[in-house]
């Protein structure tokens, strides 16, 4: 009788004991989810943007204690002010000069990392297209007269440097903005000369055989710093432990990004973008740093030019940048 008193007791304890065991653990994992930071990172759906898709797919962000909410925009440069008034957290995008100036006037926002470089032994990721036939093989500069381009800073920068570089001058060519799908066609049909391409659009341009490779980024601009990872006052300032959390996990998905065209990468972006896994594989991936280090020299280059063309109005400092 009291072996079978001591017997029940014994469950009885060992049954309170899992019961407060399972409270905790509940317990621990709602404190958990409640402290995760929230972050708000703007995204594009480009093949470029791989490292936050991984870092996304892969729960690298939630292992951090992140929850990452992504805002679609097509234009980086139209969220700068996001960034500066504290409604986006993350920006990544291109140099920009409206970035420069405001790093100048001393405001909140630095660049933290790289997301992008044309490495000069790359592949081809951004290049002046030629519709076909009209680059002879004899090498002369072929008569252009209408440019499609993107009228951003950065890319009027390697547009007017792929130009100069065979002898041409922007100014004396008719300037044309056409989105990229109906620009494949344009090429094709000759109604343009030459269009600024990136990927994945460039691929589909050779694929369809409407464009060709005429002046490759990485041969004009080798290892220019192309994209960029900016912080705005919120993680610089407010929450600098939500930004290097963030860092953390970002270094692991370039670490993941830069293990190639694995099958798990392709079918992570392919998924995110929306592309074709074929095109996926077929896209030249940019060059990213594995240290996720800048190179400042090239984004300086940038910022002179930008000056002199009035697109900047005081330069920042490399302690600014």
């Amino acid at each position: 009788m009291i072996a079978q008193s001591l017997r029940a007791r014994w469950a009885a304890t060992l049954l309170l004991a899992a019961v407060q065991l399972a409270g905790c653990a509940r317990a621990a994992e709602e404190e958990h989810t409640a402290a995760r930071r929230k972050l708000r990172v703007l995204l594009q759906p480009y093949i470029a943007m791989a490292p936050l898709l991984i870092a996304d797919a892969e729960s690298l962000f939630a292992k951090q204690g992140l929850e990452v909410e992504f805002v679609r925009m097509d234009n980086a440069a139209n969220a700068l002010p996001l960034l500066l008034n504290g409604d986006i957290d993350v920006l990544p995008g291109t140099i920009m000069p409206g970035a420069l100036n405001a790093m100048a006037r001393g405001e909140p926002i630095r660049i933290v990392a790289d997301k992008g470089y044309f490495a000069a032994d790359g592949c081809t990721h951004i290049a002046l297209m030629a519709r076909p036939g009209l680059v002879g093989s004899d090498g002369a500069s072929p008569a252009v007269q209408r440019v499609s381009t993107d009228r951003g800073a950065s890319g009027l920068y390697f547009v007017r440097s792929a130009l100069l570089s065979v002898g041409l001058s922007l100014d004396s060519m008719e300037v044309v903005e056409i989105p990229n799908a109906p620009e494949i066609e344009a090429l094709g049909s000759a109604s343009i000369d030459v269009a600024l391409a990136g990927e994945p659009w460039l691929s589909r341009m050779v694929r369809a055989k409407k464009g060709v490779v005429w002046i490759p980024a990485q041969r004009i601009l080798p290892d220019f710093q192309y994209s960029l990872i900016f912080f705005g006052p919120n993680l610089l300032q407010r929450d600098r432990d939500a930004g290097r959390r963030f860092m953390v996990a970002y270094r692991e998905a370039i670490g993941m990004y830069r293990e190639g065209k694995t099958p798990r990468n392709i079918d992570i972006l392919a998924k995110a973008t929306g592309e074709e896994p074929d095109l996926v594989r077929a896209s030249c991936w940019i060059a990213m740093r594995p240290d996720s280090r800048i190179d400042l020299a090239s984004i300086l280059e940038f910022q002179k030019w930008a000056l002199a063309h009035g697109y900047v109005s005081t330069p920042a400092s490399a302690a600014q940048v």
